[in-house]
Formats: C-alpha cells, sequence, structure tokens
C-alpha cells in the first residue's frame, strides 16, 4: 500500500537529468582512499528505483539537506536493505550525490533545533494532564476530544496561529503529535523526535533515532514508577521505518530502552504503537512492496505482523503474522528471478483494543507475491495476553500486488499475474458501543465501511461510501462521536471508461443504520466553491468535537464543519508560508495520510506538509483563539 504518488508529469524531465548525471564524480570523500563517484554508486545500486518518475520527485526534495540524512537512510533507516552491502565511502558518497552537498562543508552540519530551549515552568511536566496520550486519543481510536473540552462556533472566527515549527531536513510530516503533562511530543522525517511545550513551542527535550518516526509517540505510565522515585513517571513510546521501539523517559527524554522487533531488512513501522494495561502492540509492515521495482528482486518473504512488547523491559511477549506459512520459491519471473510468497499483509494502522473484551484489531493489507493468503485484506481480532487469531474476516481474496504493478512502470516483470485490485485495510479501525455490545467499524480502500460484532466477528452491515480503488477509497483514518461515523474518501477523480464516479470527500454516517443516506456529506462543490486548484480528497483523518469536526485537504485546507450539518463554518489555507520560532521561513502542504488536527488544552495542532502527496511541506502549526483585546 505504497503513499499516494505524484499526478504531476513534471518529474519527466528529472529522470533524463538523472540519467544523464548517474556517471559524473562527486566531491572526493574526506579520509577516504579511492572513494567512489557517489552517481556511479547511485547508478549501481539506486538507480532501478529512484530515476523511475515513480521516486524521481525526492531528488529536488534531497538537494541541499546534510548528507548524514541520506546516510542514515542507507545504514539503519528505510534503504538499509540496498546499503548493507556497501562500504563506508560508497554510503558517503551517494549521501553526497543525492543532496549535492560536501562533507566537512558548512552546509553538512546537521543542526535538530526547531525553537528556542525551554527554560523554568515552561519545563514542568504536570500528568495529572493526559489531553491526547496515542494516535486515537484513546486505545479505541475514536479521534473525538473529551466532552466540554473543544471549541464552539463561536470562537472559530477568533482562532490564529501562535506558533509554528519547521523540522530539520523534513519535506514530509507524518508523525502524528500527542499531548501530556503539558507537552506536545512529535517525531519526524530524520528521526528526530521532541518534547514541545503545548503553549509556546519551546523544546523541552530533543532524541534522535535511527530512522525516520513515522509513528505517533504515544503516552504510558511506566511501571518502574510505583515506590522508585529515581524511575520515569511516564514513558514516551514509539517505533521507527527501520522496525525498532524505543521506549524515552517522558520527562527527559532519556532512552529507557530499544528494541528491534522485526529483522527482516526491509521490517517498517508506519501505524502507532498501542499501550494497554502493560504491554505494547506494535503493527508490522515492510517497504518491500518496492523491491520489485527491481526486476532481480525476488519477491517477496516478509508478512506483517502485531508484536506485543512489555513496557517496561522491551522485552517481546508474543508475535502474531498475518501470514501463517512462510514464505518459499513457488516460480520465477519472465527475467528468470525467483518468485517466493506468500509475503506482505502487512498491518499499516494502529491496533485498536477493547478492554472489555481483552481483544485487538487491526486490519491488514494485500499480499505483495502470489500465492495469496487467507488473511490478507482482512480484519483480525487477537487475544491480548497470548496473540491467538480470535476471529478474522476477509474482505478480499486474492489481491496480490506491488509496486511493479503500477502504471507508470514500463517493465512489469515482478508484478504478481493476475494483478490485484490493492484494495486493503489501511485505515485504522474503531470501537463503538452499540446496544450493549461492542461494535468493530472498518473501513478499506474499495471504498467499503464494515461494522463486526467485536467480540464474534460476524459482520453486521457493511456499505458503500466511495468508489475507492488502489489510491482511493478510505485510506488513513475516521472519526466517531455520538454514534455517528465520519468517513473520508481520498478518490481522486472519474473513471468514464468504467462508468465509475469519485465521491471525493467526507461523509457523516449513522452507526445505527447503515442502510440510510449519510446524515450529510462535503465534496467540491461544498468545499471548493469557484476554486480550479482546490482539491477535495480527504486523506487526513478528522477530529470531532461537540459542535465541530476538523479535517483536512490534500491541497492543504483546513476546514471546520459544523458538525450537526456539515457547513463549511471555517478554512485556513495551510499550504502558505510561515514564519518558525526560529525566525526562518517554512512552507505549509498537503494535509495527508495518518497525520490529522489534534487538540489539547485549548490548542489545535495542525502538521501541514505530506511529501508524497501533491505539496511537500514543513510547518507545525499551533492555533488558539486570540486572548480578548
Amino acid at each position: 500500500m505504497p503513499d499516494r504518488l505524484l499526478r504531476s508529469a513534471s518529474v519527466l524531465p528529472l529522470l533524463f537529468a538523472v540519467a544523464l548525471s548517474c556517471a559524473e564524480p562527486t566531491p572526493e570523500v574526506p579520509n577516504a582512499s579511492a572513494a567512489p563517484p557517489g552517481g556511479q554508486v547511485f547508478a549501481d545500486n539506486c538507480a532501478v528505483c529512484h530515476a523511475l518518475p515513480l521516486m524521481a520527485y525526492q531528488f529536488p526534495q534531497m538537494k541541499g539537506r546534510p548528507p548524514g540524512f541520506v546516510y542514515d537512510a542507507v545504514t539503519t533507516g528505510p534503504m538499509r536493505r540496498m546499503g548493507r552491502d556497501l562500504d563506508e565511502a560508497s554510503r558517503r558518497a551517494v549521501a553526497e550525490f543525492f543532496t549535492g552537498v560536501a562533507w566537512g562543508s558548512p552546509e553538512a552540519e546537521r543542526d535538530h533545533a526547531v525553537s528556542p530551549t525551554c527554560a523554568g515552568a515552561a519545563l514542568e511536566f504536570d500528568w495529572s494532564d493526559q489531553a491526547y496520550p496515542s494516535w486515537g486519543g484513546s486505545p479505541r481510536n475514536h479521534r473525538s476530544v473529551a466532552p466540554g473540552e473543544g471549541y464552539a462556533r463561536a470562537e472559530l472566527d477568533t482562532l490564529a496561529v501562535q506558533w509554528v515549527v519547521a523540522f530539520p531536513e523534513a519535506t514530509q510530516l507524518r508523525s502524528h503529535p500527542t499531548a501530556g503533562g503539558g507537552a506536545l511530543f512529535v517525531g519526524s522525517h530524520n528521526g528526530s523526535v521532541y518534547a514541545l511545550d503545548q503553549a509556546t513551542g519551546c523544546t523541552r527535550w530533543h532524541y534522535k533515532a535511527g530512522a525516520e518516526v513515522r509513528s505517533a509517540v504515544t503516552l504510558t505510565p511506566s511501571p518502574q514508577a510505583a515506590g522508585d522515585a529515581a524511575a520515569p513517571a511516564m514513558l514516551a513510546v514509539f517505533a521507527d521505518r527501520a522496525a525498532n521501539v524505543y521506549a524515552l523517559d517522558a520527562e527527559s527524554g532519556a532512552l529507557v530502552w530499544k528494541r528491534s522487533v522485526d529483522p527482516h531488512p526491509s521490517a517498517a513501522v508506519t501505524g502507532s504503537v498501542s499501550a494497554h494495561e502493560g504491554r505494547l502492540f506494535v503493527p508490522l509492515s515492510s517497504n518491500e512492496d518496492v523491491g520489485p521495482l527491481d526486476k532481480t528482486y525476488p519477491c517477496c518473504t516478509h508478512a506483517g505482523a502485531v508484536v506485543a512488547v512489555d513496557v517496561g523491559s522491551g522485552e517481546i511477549l508474543w508475535r502474531t503474522s498475518t501470514i501463517e506459512e512462510p514464505a518459499r520459491v513457488t516460480g520465477h519471473t519472465e527475467a528468470g528471478t525467483e518468485i517466493r510468497g506468500p509475503s506482505g499483509a502487512s498491518v499499516w494502522n494502529t491496533p485498536t483494543i477493547s478492554r472489555r473484551l481483552g481483544l485487538l484489531f487491526v486490519g491488514s493489507g494485500n499480499n505483495h507475491s502470489r500465492p495469496a493468503s487467507p488473511r490478507s485484506d482482512s480484519i483480525l481480532a487477537m487475544d491480548v495476553e497470548t496473540g491467538r487469531v480470535v476471529w478474522s474476516h476477509q474482505a478480499q481474496a486474492g489481491d496480490a500486488w506491488n509496486a511493479a504493478c503500477l502504471w507508470s512502470v514500463s517493465d512489469q516483470v515482478g508484478c504478481p499475474t493476475p494483478v490485484g485490485p490493492d484494495i486493503d485495510f489501511g485505515a485504522t479501525t474503531m470501537l463503538l458501543e452499540r446496544d450493549g455490545r461492542e461494535v468493530l467499524v472498518a473501513g478499506a480502500k474499495s471504498g467499503l465501511l464494515h461494522a463486526f460484532d467485536a467480540e464474534k466477528g460476524t459482520l453486521l452491515w457493511k456499505r458503500r461510501v466511495a468508489r475507492g480503488g488502489p489510491e482511493d477509497g478510505i485510506r488513513y483514518g475516521m472519526a466517531t462521536r455520538d454514534g455517528v461515523l465520519y468517513v473520508p474518501s481520498t478518490d481522486a477523480r472519474d473513471d468514464p471508461d468504467h462508468g465509475a464516479t469519485a465521491r471525493p470527500g467526507l461523509f457523516a454516517i449513522s452507526s445505527a443504520d447503515a442502510e440510510a443516506e449519510p446524515i450529510w456529506s462535503v465534496d467540491r462543490k461544498s468545499l471548493c466553491g469557484g476554486s480550479t486548484r482546490c482539491d477535495d480528497a480527504i486523506g487526513a483523518p478528522p477530529l470531532v468535537m461537540e459542535e465541530l469536526v476538523f479535517v483536512g485537504a490534500s491541497d492543504g485546507v483546513l476546514y471546520a464543519l459544523d458538525r450537526a450539518t456539515g457547513d463549511v463554518l471555517w478554512q485556513m489555507e495551510t499550504a502558505r508560508e510561515f514564519a518558525t520560532l526560529r525566525g526562518e521561513k517554512t512552507h505549509g502542504g498537503s494535509l495527508y495520510g495518518t497525520v490529522g488536527p489534534m487538540y489539547a488544552n485549548g490548542r489545535l495542532f495542525v502538521s501541514s506538509g505530506y511529501g508524497q502527496a501533491e505539496l511537500p511541506g514543513n510547518a507545525l502549526i499551533a492555533l488558539a483563539p486570540d486572548a480578548p483585546h
């Protein structure tokens, strides 16, 4: 389930520029004899993917960054599989090639600061404040603020920017901010994690992980705190894109423990870590779905999973894979490359937990190769104590797909035959209460919304919300309050060749009456008016208040909608220039992916910029009502 792709042809000229520059020498690596030209290292190891239009957009984004960013990616980050056979000089040379910055130059210095360091009262933590401690606000993933919290309609016109930070070396913001103790916790593109003061944005602490931190930072009590004055009161836990899980002292940022939860060289964590009664539940995905862009890559061997970890020690308690049999060689491609499988069925989303039932729930993705497996494109319920799969429901059988199947890839040798529709469960599930029982709601890229008896797994109903498709449908996350489901659709455009009409926007749907028409919906006409540049595809998950729904669109516009009617009450352009707390300029971008608006203690926090959608950007914006004059 790759992220939304650029729909512009502007990357094509860059493709030719990259090909022409591959053999050009780059500046010599200091302290290394016979350092290889960076362009040659790129041509030999990276061009098979990065010279494709699919990934060429990364070149202009990389230019001017410190080369340490790329060095981290090929050493400890998502490109570590490609970099594992490179020597030190080659890693440094290709990092220079990508960034255009020489090691040892002033531009190569890495500065992780985003704001002034806090002092005095701004450093103090008060753990009676647990405003928004996890991706969904609670283990049920409702994305709804507490009763009595949030804004009234009358306050919308007074909302103003309080402060903005930009993250070093970043062109996308994919770590959902969380809040507690008076601090804002957030990860970033280069692996930096921050605790910022909510009121002022000053930095309480900074920690550097080994790879991009795409997950939210989850706050959970430390089991060592009881009776031990020196132990952390609260832990800040998160995972990086190299499948490492970290637990930090939430007050100091000091590392308590770090654990690799998957040794596979393509393993990653895309969703966020969920916490429950001394255990952490880590969803495992991978970057292996892009491996077949190289027609010599034997696809594939990684399987999605959920891993349970002891919160105090980092010990792995259990691991449950979405695929029950190990991958094996099942055939060969036209190019003679081995086909391996079953594989894939990644868990892209954040686990949802029922305390009453002792179950956790996740959705799985498509297979990356054939044979397809019976728990891909499925909802799975697992026992929190043992990891045993209590029930599962497969919504789409036979869905095998990887990046070699993309229309923009001319040589589709690695694409499974027949190719699947790529309509997995990417969005995080939600747990509701209905007539004395718990109901699990799950949305898929197919555009179908499902409701299950959470205890038994019985399908209660399903309905079509969006047209759906590989990049469309219900993609990243939803919200709910008072029995109403707020369901976004990323449908991009009509498909007249197949008679399919796109249904982008946001839909308010009653959980009690699946057959009824939506209570309301917003689409291009209601969101965009007469604007021709407006994009009404809603990819980011909404946030619900008593009177309002906040939701962002892929064109960077943040909306406040009337929760009862869906009327647009307020909007703000975030894909624009801002002044940061460091006195510099930054620019916002798309509101997309798993990062939606978050509210804590009178402030709304908005992460603007998603480099794999239409508009890259780098602005974390704090909004609040202006004080009365």
